[in-house]
């Protein structure tokens, strides 16, 4: 005899809201598999039944019965023990033990795409996400919301709902950084404006307007900056420095020159043998020769963490560093300007020089947001993917994601 009219009337209780006779029914339904001897089939509907008396208020029952099942699952088939852990999750956040229901959320995510069960992976992976965020808060959920996020196929409906989860996150309201700010007094569009928002990585990790150069609360504090991190004191020592960002010359030219090396199509081993005779051809020294090959390395274990962060796209990789220079010079004009070494006419001309330039070695803005983050992250962060890496994605998506961001609302170039 079937069970399935049972199952049926259950799942029927769930929809009316009525967890109890949901749960009596499950019930009924595991007692005639167990004593057929289909004790895979009644672990299942047990944590089903778990769920509907965690529903109706009875957690206790509902966790006495889940530490059962636990053991009985230990060594039952991966999507026995992956439906176990979607169920045990509801039961335990009904419980209050959110923290433990967010791992054991995951662990269902993970179970199911061991098994390509899509659907499946991604309603527990949002869940997890879900969990997280209500454990932790905004605050501390970032890095577990985007660990979480990595593990999901980029366009899958997990991934996009875990996104909007972290780019939520990303916005909180307690904090005067990493937030988008448009000033309403100055144009967020045109031309200046879609120079200045070249330089909005800087304008949003900094909680400043991204769309004005003039900010007239703080000029000493652009001048103590200026001169502690640029030494730069006076108009003469800040064109020097503007001068450098507008042409690319702050960067370590190295990492330019190894992307320049990599041909469309050419695999790592004909990269680095690329780099190696460039150099050969410039008589440069062996220990130099090895370190310029390493950054080839380093370009692409980012690129790699940039395609599951989404910076990237599955095949994409980044062309040019450029950009990391041209959206500093942005925000040099703007220090500057506020510092009082250059008039706003200079200021806004320097400006459009750098969008025109990015415009010229950029195809998109997430190209260029690409570019930005690996120019900074191969001069700070060295490889450990830690503050410098985490606030420069929040950045990204801050940028890509809010609809009132000038990358959602201009198009480049």
């Amino acid at each position: 005899m079937t069970n399935q009219p049972i199952l049926d009337r259950a799942r029927k209780f769930e929809r009316q809201g009525r967890p109890g006779e949901a749960a009596a029914a499950y019930a009924e339904a595991a007692e005639a598999m167990e004593a057929r001897g289909d004790w895979t089939s009644a672990v299942a509907v047990r944590a089903r039944c778990a769920r509907a008396l965690a529903a109706a208020g009875k957690t206790g029952e509902a966790q006495r019965l889940l530490d059962t099942l636990d053991r009985a699952a230990a060594s039952m088939p991966a999507g026995v023990r992956a439906g176990l852990d979607a169920q045990a999750a509801h039961v335990m956040a009904a419980a209050g033990r959110t923290g433990e229901a967010a791992r054991r959320a995951w662990s269902a995510m993970s179970g199911f795409w061991s098994l390509h069960d899509a659907k499946r992976a991604d309603a527990a992976g949002v869940h997890a996400a879900r969990l997280i965020v209500k454990d932790a808060g905004p605050r501390e959920a970032l890095r577990p919301l985007r660990e979480l996020m990595a593990q999901l196929p980029p366009g899958g409906d997990g991934h996009r709902q875990v996104a909007k989860l972290l780019a939520d996150a990303e916005r909180r309201p307690d904090r005067d950084h990493d937030v988008l700010i448009t000033d309403p007094d100055s144009a967020a569009w045109g031309r200046l404006a879609a120079a200045l928002a070249v330089g909005a990585h800087l304008a949003v990790g900094n909680g400043v307007a991204w769309n004005t150069l003039a900010d007239h609360d703080d000029p000493g504090g652009d001048r103590v900056l200026l001169e502690r991190d640029w030494g730069v004191t006076d108009h003469e020592s800040w064109r020097k420095q503007m001068d450098a960002l507008l042409d690319a010359r702050n960067s370590d030219p190295a990492i330019q020159m190894v992307l320049d090396r990599r041909g469309r199509g050419t695999d790592q081993r004909a990269w680095r043998e690329a780099i190696v005779a460039w150099c050969r051809e410039r008589d440069i020294a062996d220990q130099t020769v090895q370190e310029v090959v390493e950054i080839s390395g380093q370009v692409l274990r980012y690129e790699s963490r940039f395609r599951a962060d989404g910076l990237l796209r599955p095949e994409g990789r980044v062309e040019s560093v450029y950009g990391y220079d041209f959206g500093r010079a942005v925000n040099m004009a703007r220090w500057g300007l506020n510092a009082g070494f250059c008039d706003a006419e200079e200021a806004e001309k320097c400006v459009l020089t750098a969008g025109q330039r990015a415009n010229q070695v950029y195809s998109s803005w997430g190209s260029f947001s690409a570019g930005y983050i690996l120019g900074r992250m191969l001069r700070f962060d060295e490889g450990e993917f830690g503050e410098w890496y985490d606030r420069s994605l929040t950045g990204h998506r801050v940028l890509a994601d809010d609809p009132g961001s000038p990358w959602r609302r201009m198009a480049w170039g």
